[in-house]
């Protein structure tokens, strides 16, 4: 899979000599992230710290207005404690829990983001931006760890879903180190909001708050 998204960055870049309109940005952004739960007896116990690495496509339309796209492999996760008994799906067989038992997520997923870019006119060397839009996810490695369980890193991609989708929204500053160059520092905010695991009649949702490290060119 990971060969896959090099294939993509590669074909990305290849884009930028077929237009003076597209700006290309690699992005390290660490994150917290956490799972939320609308079933009663699962709740959140807390958030995992994660980093989305890759590389932002900004295709501009206008000359402060662009539609930006991207492809990223991002580490991801959250826990839950569940209050009732919980039959985990693990690639050996079904684990059945405990009450009260706490599931530490490790997720892993390739993101396309598809959404909008503004940005100011350059103030000296800053420049503002805002971006919004929806952010497409698939998963592509799962594991579990379960607190006072002989459970650790254990594969569990029968339990999480293959899609997620969420919405995010975020703000930020691009400072000119010379040329087309420039460094990139903002805050994003995504949430998820369709099922990403197989639990049956509950929903789990992911959401996170990331600081945007970036470096466009």
């Amino acid at each position: 899979m990971k060969k896959y998204l090099f294939i993509a960055i590669i074909a990305l870049i290849s884009v930028r000599a077929f237009s003076q309109d597209i700006r290309f940005t690699v992005i390290i952004d660490p994150k917290i992230s956490w799972m939320s739960s609308d079933w009663k007896s699962a709740n959140n116990d807390g958030s995992k710290f994660g980093v989305n690495i890759g590389l932002n496509v900004d295709n501009f339309f206008a000359q402060n207005y662009a539609l930006m796209t991207g492809i990223s492999i991002d580490n991801t996760g959250g826990n839950l404690k569940f209050e009732n008994q919980k039959d985990l799906k693990t690639g050996s067989g079904t684990e059945v829990l405990d009450p009260g038992s706490i599931v530490h997520y490790k997720l892993q997923y390739i993101n396309i983001p598809l959404g909008l870019k503004l940005k100011t006119n350059e103030i000296g060397y800053w420049t503002f931006f805002t971006h919004l839009g929806l952010n497409g996810g698939v998963n592509i490695k799962a594991t579990a760890e379960v607190d006072d369980f002989e459970l650790e890193n254990k594969n569990i991609s029968d339990e999480v879903r293959l899609f997620n989708l969420g919405y995010f929204i975020g703000a930020g500053v691009e400072y000119s180190i010379g040329g087309n160059a420039a460094i990139a520092l903002g805050l994003t905010y995504t949430n998820g909001f369709i099922d990403i695991t197989d639990g049956g009649d509950s929903k789990v949702t992911l959401s996170d708050f990331a600081i945007r490290i970036g470096v466009l060119f």
